[in-house]
């Protein structure tokens, strides 16, 4: 009895195996809407990431010509900062370049 059991249960986990060796190809019609879908939030995060360069840009350069205009020592010490920060935040986006680029499993 036992090894009808087994034998039952082994026959069982052969056919789940099997049926996760043929997966479901998806149609033409299917791959075509996972792609504009793809494509629809690509485009939002995009114009995410323009709205949010163009928001920063004009803070910083908002900030720049109040130091400027206003305080010229400290619109001289922002610069020294600035190019301080510089190398690293090449460093770190050089990095993460790199990171996106390997093949993830």
């Amino acid at each position: 009895m036992n090894k009808e059991k087994g034998s039952v249960h082994l026959k069982s986990e052969l056919q789940k195996i099997d049926q996760c060796a043929n997966p479901n190809i998806p149609s033409q019609k299917e791959l075509l809407d996972q792609l504009s879908q793809m494509k629809a939030e690509r485009r939002k995060s995009v114009l995410k990431e323009v709205i949010l360069f163009v928001f920063s840009a004009l803070m910083v350069v908002s900030a720049a010509i109040l130091a400027f205009t206003q305080v010229p020592a400290a619109f001289v010490v922002l610069q020294v900062c600035a190019l301080a920060v510089l190398p690293i935040l090449i460093a770190a986006e050089k990095k993460r370049y790199l990171g996106e680029r390997e093949v993830k499993h």
